[in-house]
Protein backbone atom coordinates (compact mmCIF):
# COMPACT_ATOMS: atom_id res chain seq x y z
CA UNK A 1 0.00 0.00 0.00
CA UNK A 2 1.29 2.99 -1.18
CA UNK A 3 2.19 5.54 2.08
CA UNK A 4 1.49 9.47 2.16
CA UNK A 5 3.79 12.21 1.77
CA UNK A 6 3.49 12.03 5.92
CA UNK A 7 5.77 9.28 6.67
CA UNK A 8 7.22 11.08 9.66
CA UNK A 9 4.40 10.89 10.84
CA UNK A 10 3.55 7.90 10.36
CA UNK A 11 7.37 6.66 11.75
CA UNK A 12 6.63 8.80 15.15
CA UNK A 13 3.08 6.98 15.52
CA UNK A 14 4.35 3.39 15.33
CA UNK A 15 7.46 4.37 17.40
CA UNK A 16 5.58 5.90 20.12
CA UNK A 17 3.06 2.62 20.36
CA UNK A 18 6.25 0.13 20.29
CA UNK A 19 7.00 2.14 23.22
CA UNK A 20 3.78 1.72 24.69
CA UNK A 21 3.39 -1.85 24.69
CA UNK A 22 5.11 -3.04 27.34
CA UNK A 23 3.00 -0.97 29.70
CA UNK A 24 0.04 -2.21 27.36
CA UNK A 25 1.07 -5.37 28.30
CA UNK A 26 1.01 -4.60 32.00
CA UNK A 27 -2.16 -3.26 32.08
CA UNK A 28 -4.11 -5.89 29.87
CA UNK A 29 -5.43 -7.16 33.46
CA UNK A 30 -6.29 -4.14 34.87
CA UNK A 31 -8.40 -3.98 31.73
CA UNK A 32 -9.91 -7.34 32.30
CA UNK A 33 -11.15 -6.15 35.82
CA UNK A 34 -12.52 -2.99 35.14
CA UNK A 35 -13.49 -4.16 31.92
CA UNK A 36 -12.98 -1.18 30.12
CA UNK A 37 -9.43 -0.43 29.18
CA UNK A 38 -7.67 2.21 31.99
CA UNK A 39 -8.03 5.72 31.27
CA UNK A 40 -3.96 5.99 31.16
CA UNK A 41 -4.44 3.96 28.14
CA UNK A 42 -6.92 5.60 25.91
CA UNK A 43 -4.60 8.84 26.95
CA UNK A 44 -1.83 7.41 26.34
CA UNK A 45 -3.23 6.45 22.36
CA UNK A 46 -4.20 10.03 22.42
CA UNK A 47 -0.76 11.60 23.02
CA UNK A 48 0.81 9.20 20.55
CA UNK A 49 -1.35 10.60 17.80
CA UNK A 50 -3.58 7.69 17.46
CA UNK A 51 -6.70 10.27 16.76
CA UNK A 52 -4.32 12.01 14.10
CA UNK A 53 -3.42 9.44 12.20
CA UNK A 54 -6.44 9.54 9.66
CA UNK A 55 -7.74 12.50 10.53
CA UNK A 56 -8.16 15.40 7.94
CA UNK A 57 -5.69 17.92 7.51
CA UNK A 58 -7.74 20.44 7.66
CA UNK A 59 -8.08 19.92 11.16
CA UNK A 60 -4.90 19.46 12.62
CA UNK A 61 -4.82 15.38 11.15
CA UNK A 62 -2.03 13.54 9.36
CA UNK A 63 -4.02 12.22 6.65
CA UNK A 64 -2.26 8.97 6.75
CA UNK A 65 -2.43 5.66 4.89
CA UNK A 66 -4.49 2.78 6.57
CA UNK A 67 -1.48 0.77 6.42
CA UNK A 68 -0.55 2.74 9.26
CA UNK A 69 -3.99 1.94 10.81
CA UNK A 70 -3.30 -1.62 10.69
CA UNK A 71 0.41 -1.93 11.40
CA UNK A 72 -0.67 0.32 14.85
CA UNK A 73 -3.79 -2.03 16.20
CA UNK A 74 -1.82 -5.29 14.86
CA UNK A 75 1.42 -4.50 17.13
CA UNK A 76 -1.04 -3.32 19.78
CA UNK A 77 -3.16 -6.32 19.78
CA UNK A 78 -0.42 -8.84 20.42
CA UNK A 79 -0.19 -7.37 23.93
CA UNK A 80 -3.70 -7.30 24.21
CA UNK A 81 -7.26 -7.54 21.90
CA UNK A 82 -9.04 -4.79 24.19
CA UNK A 83 -6.48 -2.09 24.11
CA UNK A 84 -5.92 -2.97 20.34
CA UNK A 85 -10.21 -3.03 19.79
CA UNK A 86 -10.21 0.75 21.73
CA UNK A 87 -6.99 1.95 19.47
CA UNK A 88 -8.46 0.50 16.26
CA UNK A 89 -12.08 2.81 16.86
CA UNK A 90 -9.58 5.87 17.80
CA UNK A 91 -8.05 5.96 14.58
CA UNK A 92 -10.48 5.14 12.10
CA UNK A 93 -13.82 7.05 13.52
CA UNK A 94 -12.25 10.48 12.51
CA UNK A 95 -12.47 9.02 9.16
CA UNK A 96 -16.21 8.03 9.74
CA UNK A 97 -16.65 12.09 11.10
CA UNK A 98 -14.62 13.45 8.45
CA UNK A 99 -17.87 12.15 5.79
CA UNK A 100 -20.28 14.20 8.04
CA UNK A 101 -21.31 17.91 7.51
CA UNK A 102 -18.39 20.21 7.91
CA UNK A 103 -20.86 21.77 10.78
CA UNK A 104 -20.30 18.41 12.41
CA UNK A 105 -16.14 18.05 12.13
CA UNK A 106 -16.31 21.69 13.80
CA UNK A 107 -18.00 20.48 16.55
CA UNK A 108 -16.05 18.23 17.58
CA UNK A 109 -12.82 18.96 16.23
CA UNK A 110 -12.68 22.67 17.05
CA UNK A 111 -9.75 22.06 19.96
CA UNK A 112 -8.14 19.46 17.95
CA UNK A 113 -8.49 16.38 16.79
CA UNK A 114 -7.25 14.25 19.36
CA UNK A 115 -10.84 13.21 20.81
CA UNK A 116 -12.15 9.84 21.26
CA UNK A 117 -15.25 9.28 19.35
CA UNK A 118 -17.39 6.45 20.37
CA UNK A 119 -20.14 4.33 17.88
CA UNK A 120 -23.29 2.49 18.45
CA UNK A 121 -24.40 2.03 14.65
CA UNK A 122 -26.77 -0.43 14.94
CA UNK A 123 -30.60 2.21 14.63
CA UNK A 124 -31.97 0.99 17.79
CA UNK A 125 -32.48 4.52 19.44
CA UNK A 126 -35.81 6.50 18.72
CA UNK A 127 -35.22 9.53 16.64
CA UNK A 128 -38.38 12.19 16.20
CA UNK A 129 -38.26 15.32 13.61
CA UNK A 130 -38.01 18.51 15.92
CA UNK A 131 -37.42 22.27 14.83
CA UNK A 132 -33.88 22.04 13.11
CA UNK A 133 -33.23 18.65 13.77
CA UNK A 134 -34.03 15.84 15.70
CA UNK A 135 -35.09 14.11 19.18
CA UNK A 136 -33.13 11.09 20.53
CA UNK A 137 -34.42 8.32 23.13
CA UNK A 138 -33.29 5.65 23.64
CA UNK A 139 -30.71 2.53 24.30
CA UNK A 140 -27.78 2.18 21.87
CA UNK A 141 -25.58 -1.06 22.71
CA UNK A 142 -22.22 -1.98 22.22
CA UNK A 143 -20.72 1.33 22.40
CA UNK A 144 -16.74 -0.18 22.73
CA UNK A 145 -14.29 2.55 24.12
CA UNK A 146 -17.40 4.58 25.54
CA UNK A 147 -15.47 5.00 29.36
CA UNK A 148 -12.93 7.17 27.36
CA UNK A 149 -14.96 8.92 24.07
CA UNK A 150 -16.09 12.54 24.26
CA UNK A 151 -18.05 12.19 21.57
CA UNK A 152 -20.64 9.23 20.44
CA UNK A 153 -22.25 8.38 17.12
CA UNK A 154 -25.65 6.87 17.83
CA UNK A 155 -27.67 4.71 15.43
CA UNK A 156 -31.52 6.00 14.84
CA UNK A 157 -33.81 5.70 12.32
CA UNK A 158 -34.36 8.97 9.80
CA UNK A 159 -38.24 9.96 10.53
CA UNK A 160 -38.68 10.68 6.58
CA UNK A 161 -41.12 10.27 4.00
CA UNK A 162 -42.05 6.89 2.54
CA UNK A 163 -39.23 3.77 4.66
CA UNK A 164 -37.46 5.15 7.80
CA UNK A 165 -33.77 5.29 6.97
CA UNK A 166 -30.88 4.20 9.32
CA UNK A 167 -28.71 7.40 10.13
CA UNK A 168 -25.89 8.15 12.71
CA UNK A 169 -26.47 10.88 15.05
CA UNK A 170 -23.38 12.82 17.09
CA UNK A 171 -23.94 13.52 20.76
CA UNK A 172 -21.44 15.26 22.82
CA UNK A 173 -20.31 12.89 26.80
CA UNK A 174 -23.13 15.43 28.54
CA UNK A 175 -25.75 14.49 26.82
CA UNK A 176 -25.47 10.66 27.12
CA UNK A 177 -25.79 8.11 30.10
CA UNK A 178 -23.55 5.23 30.25
CA UNK A 179 -24.96 1.98 32.15
CA UNK A 180 -22.60 -0.61 32.82
CA UNK A 181 -23.65 -4.18 31.26
CA UNK A 182 -20.66 -4.98 29.74
CA UNK A 183 -20.47 -8.63 31.55
CA UNK A 184 -18.65 -10.93 29.42
CA UNK A 185 -16.15 -13.59 28.96
CA UNK A 186 -14.07 -12.34 26.00
CA UNK A 187 -13.30 -8.74 25.37
CA UNK A 188 -13.60 -8.02 28.65
CA UNK A 189 -11.31 -4.41 28.28
CA UNK A 190 -13.14 -3.07 25.69
CA UNK A 191 -16.17 -1.77 27.87
CA UNK A 192 -18.90 -2.06 25.15
CA UNK A 193 -21.46 -0.52 27.28
CA UNK A 194 -25.01 0.69 26.80
CA UNK A 195 -25.36 4.61 26.42
CA UNK A 196 -29.27 6.13 27.29
CA UNK A 197 -30.65 9.35 25.39
CA UNK A 198 -33.08 10.87 26.83
CA UNK A 199 -34.94 13.55 24.58
CA UNK A 200 -31.60 14.80 23.44
CA UNK A 201 -31.82 17.06 20.80
CA UNK A 202 -29.36 17.12 18.30
CA UNK A 203 -29.13 19.27 15.06
CA UNK A 204 -29.68 18.30 11.60
CA UNK A 205 -26.09 19.18 10.38
CA UNK A 206 -24.82 16.62 13.31
CA UNK A 207 -26.53 13.50 11.50
CA UNK A 208 -25.59 11.57 8.33
CA UNK A 209 -27.48 8.98 6.56
CA UNK A 210 -25.69 5.32 7.03
CA UNK A 211 -26.15 4.70 3.48
CA UNK A 212 -23.73 7.85 2.80
CA UNK A 213 -21.23 6.48 5.51
CA UNK A 214 -21.52 2.97 3.65
CA UNK A 215 -21.37 3.98 0.00
CA UNK A 216 -18.70 6.82 0.90
CA UNK A 217 -20.76 9.68 0.03
CA UNK A 218 -21.47 11.92 2.85
CA UNK A 219 -21.39 15.72 2.37
CA UNK A 220 -18.39 16.14 4.67
CA UNK A 221 -15.94 13.79 1.86
CA UNK A 222 -16.62 16.51 -0.79
CA UNK A 223 -14.73 19.00 1.91
CA UNK A 224 -11.41 16.82 1.63
CA UNK A 225 -9.48 16.32 -0.60
CA UNK A 226 -7.90 12.88 0.23
CA UNK A 227 -10.04 10.17 -1.10
CA UNK A 228 -10.15 7.81 2.62
CA UNK A 229 -13.54 9.75 3.32
CA UNK A 230 -15.02 9.25 -0.05
CA UNK A 231 -14.44 5.07 0.19
CA UNK A 232 -17.57 2.44 0.72
CA UNK A 233 -17.67 1.31 4.14
CA UNK A 234 -17.30 -2.34 3.02
CA UNK A 235 -13.80 -2.00 2.00
CA UNK A 236 -12.38 -1.28 5.15
CA UNK A 237 -14.80 -1.58 8.35
CA UNK A 238 -14.49 -4.96 8.80
CA UNK A 239 -11.02 -4.74 9.36
CA UNK A 240 -11.69 -2.31 12.15
CA UNK A 241 -12.26 -5.62 14.36
CA UNK A 242 -10.21 -8.39 12.44
CA UNK A 243 -6.80 -6.68 13.06
CA UNK A 244 -7.27 -6.75 16.77
CA UNK A 245 -8.02 -10.74 16.33
CA UNK A 246 -4.51 -11.25 13.96
CA UNK A 247 -2.54 -9.21 16.38
CA UNK A 248 -4.01 -11.49 19.79
CA UNK A 249 -2.75 -14.50 17.47
CA UNK A 250 0.28 -13.41 16.12
CA UNK A 251 0.83 -12.55 20.29
CA UNK A 252 -0.24 -16.29 21.14
CA UNK A 253 2.12 -17.87 18.47
CA UNK A 254 5.00 -15.46 20.38
CA UNK A 255 3.35 -16.86 23.51
CA UNK A 256 3.05 -20.53 22.72
CA UNK A 257 6.76 -20.43 20.93
CA UNK A 258 8.21 -19.58 24.35
CA UNK A 259 5.93 -22.09 26.36
CA UNK A 260 7.27 -25.01 24.06
CA UNK A 261 10.96 -24.32 23.43
CA UNK A 262 11.38 -26.05 26.94
CA UNK A 263 9.14 -28.84 25.90
CA UNK A 264 10.82 -30.10 22.55
CA UNK A 265 13.71 -31.11 24.77
CA UNK A 266 12.02 -33.84 26.39
CA UNK A 267 13.72 -37.55 24.66
CA UNK A 268 10.09 -38.94 25.44
CA UNK A 269 8.42 -36.13 23.59
CA UNK A 270 9.82 -36.05 19.94
CA UNK A 271 6.78 -37.95 17.90
CA UNK A 272 4.39 -34.52 19.38
CA UNK A 273 6.68 -32.61 19.30
CA UNK A 274 6.68 -33.52 15.71
CA UNK A 275 3.27 -32.79 15.18
CA UNK A 276 3.10 -29.82 17.11
CA UNK A 277 5.84 -28.45 15.08
CA UNK A 278 3.58 -29.00 11.76
CA UNK A 279 0.60 -27.96 13.36
CA UNK A 280 2.00 -24.06 14.89
CA UNK A 281 3.79 -23.81 11.34
CA UNK A 282 0.60 -24.48 9.66
CA UNK A 283 -1.49 -21.96 12.51
CA UNK A 284 1.48 -19.27 11.39
CA UNK A 285 0.67 -19.55 7.44
CA UNK A 286 -2.84 -19.38 8.21
CA UNK A 287 -2.11 -16.06 10.15
CA UNK A 288 -0.26 -14.71 6.98
CA UNK A 289 -2.57 -15.67 4.52
CA UNK A 290 -5.39 -13.63 7.16
CA UNK A 291 -3.22 -10.51 7.14
CA UNK A 292 -2.51 -10.73 3.33
CA UNK A 293 -6.23 -10.68 2.81
CA UNK A 294 -7.12 -8.37 5.14
CA UNK A 295 -4.14 -5.87 3.41
CA UNK A 296 -5.50 -6.52 -0.14
CA UNK A 297 -9.10 -4.90 1.38
CA UNK A 298 -7.34 -1.84 2.50
CA UNK A 299 -5.37 -1.28 -0.76
CA UNK A 300 -8.97 -1.37 -2.27
CA UNK A 301 -10.17 0.98 0.31
CA UNK A 302 -7.09 3.46 -0.76
CA UNK A 303 -8.76 3.74 -4.25
CA UNK A 304 -12.65 4.13 -3.71
CA UNK A 305 -12.95 4.59 -7.54
CA UNK A 306 -12.54 1.20 -7.99
CA UNK A 307 -14.70 -0.47 -5.69
CA UNK A 308 -17.37 -1.99 -7.79
CA UNK A 309 -19.66 -4.06 -6.26
CA UNK A 310 -17.97 -6.88 -6.80
CA UNK A 311 -14.50 -6.19 -5.14
CA UNK A 312 -17.16 -4.75 -2.06
CA UNK A 313 -18.24 -7.88 -1.83
CA UNK A 314 -14.98 -9.80 -2.03
CA UNK A 315 -13.63 -7.27 0.64
CA UNK A 316 -16.53 -8.70 2.78
CA UNK A 317 -15.48 -12.15 1.92
CA UNK A 318 -12.49 -12.06 2.50
CA UNK A 319 -12.42 -10.74 6.06
CA UNK A 320 -15.13 -13.53 6.58
CA UNK A 321 -12.28 -16.05 5.86
CA UNK A 322 -9.89 -14.01 7.29
CA UNK A 323 -11.50 -14.13 10.64
CA UNK A 324 -12.13 -18.09 10.46
CA UNK A 325 -8.10 -18.60 9.76
CA UNK A 326 -7.11 -16.54 13.11
CA UNK A 327 -9.81 -18.24 15.12
CA UNK A 328 -8.63 -21.49 13.61
CA UNK A 329 -5.03 -20.78 14.31
CA UNK A 330 -5.21 -19.48 17.73
CA UNK A 331 -7.66 -22.84 18.35
CA UNK A 332 -4.85 -24.81 17.36
CA UNK A 333 -2.10 -22.98 19.39
CA UNK A 334 -4.28 -23.28 22.66
CA UNK A 335 -4.88 -26.75 21.97
CA UNK A 336 -0.85 -27.41 21.82
CA UNK A 337 -0.99 -25.60 24.67
CA UNK A 338 -2.47 -28.64 26.64
CA UNK A 339 -4.07 -27.59 30.29
CA UNK A 340 -1.46 -25.08 31.25
CA UNK A 341 -2.84 -22.60 28.44
CA UNK A 342 -5.94 -22.02 30.61
CA UNK A 343 -3.75 -20.81 33.59
CA UNK A 344 -5.24 -17.84 34.78
CA UNK A 345 -2.26 -16.37 34.27
CA UNK A 346 -1.26 -17.69 30.94
CA UNK A 347 -1.70 -14.80 28.50
CA UNK A 348 -2.88 -17.58 25.79
CA UNK A 349 -5.67 -18.00 27.40
CA UNK A 350 -6.69 -14.45 27.22
CA UNK A 351 -6.13 -14.34 23.52
CA UNK A 352 -7.83 -17.19 22.96
CA UNK A 353 -11.38 -15.98 25.11
CA UNK A 354 -10.76 -12.73 23.01
CA UNK A 355 -9.85 -13.85 19.48
CA UNK A 356 -13.25 -16.18 19.57
CA UNK A 357 -15.73 -13.55 21.26
CA UNK A 358 -14.31 -10.88 18.33
CA UNK A 359 -14.92 -13.38 15.52
CA UNK A 360 -18.67 -13.04 16.23
CA UNK A 361 -18.94 -9.50 15.25
CA UNK A 362 -21.87 -9.25 12.45
CA UNK A 363 -19.36 -8.16 9.84
CA UNK A 364 -17.33 -11.08 10.35
CA UNK A 365 -19.93 -13.76 9.62
CA UNK A 366 -18.63 -16.08 7.29
CA UNK A 367 -21.81 -17.44 5.81
CA UNK A 368 -23.09 -14.22 5.09
CA UNK A 369 -20.17 -12.94 3.49
CA UNK A 370 -19.51 -15.74 1.79
CA UNK A 371 -23.12 -15.88 0.20
CA UNK A 372 -23.04 -11.76 -0.62
CA UNK A 373 -19.83 -12.45 -2.75
CA UNK A 374 -21.43 -15.53 -4.85
CA UNK A 375 -24.78 -13.53 -5.44
CA UNK A 376 -22.84 -10.99 -7.00
CA UNK A 377 -21.12 -13.87 -9.45
CA UNK A 378 -24.66 -15.28 -10.01
CA UNK A 379 -26.35 -12.56 -10.31
CA UNK A 380 -28.68 -13.08 -7.53
CA UNK A 381 -29.82 -9.70 -6.13
CA UNK A 382 -28.63 -9.11 -2.13
CA UNK A 383 -31.05 -9.16 0.59
CA UNK A 384 -30.22 -6.12 2.48
CA UNK A 385 -31.16 -8.54 5.81
CA UNK A 386 -28.35 -10.87 4.66
CA UNK A 387 -25.58 -8.76 5.76
CA UNK A 388 -25.19 -5.98 8.00
CA UNK A 389 -22.62 -3.86 7.48
CA UNK A 390 -22.50 -2.92 10.93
Amino acid sequence: MTMTADQPFATEILARVQELLPVIAERAEQGETARAIPQESAQAFLDAGLARALAPRRFGGYELGLDVWFDAVHAIGTTDASHAWCASLIMHHPQYLAQFPLEAQEAVWDDGPDVAVASSVNPTTTVTKADGGYRLAGKAPFTSGIAHASWAMIGGMLPVAGPPRPALFLVPRSHFTVHDVWHTTGMRGTGSNLIVTDDVFVPENLALPLADLIEGTGPGGRVHDNPIYRTPLVTYGPATFAIPMLGAARGALDAYRAFAVPRQQRANAVVAATTARIRMGRAAADLDAAELLLRRSLDLAARPADASIELRARSMRDAGRAAELITGSMNDLIALSGTAGFAADNVLQRHWRDVNFAARHVTLNPDANYAYWSGTQLGVERNPAEVNVF
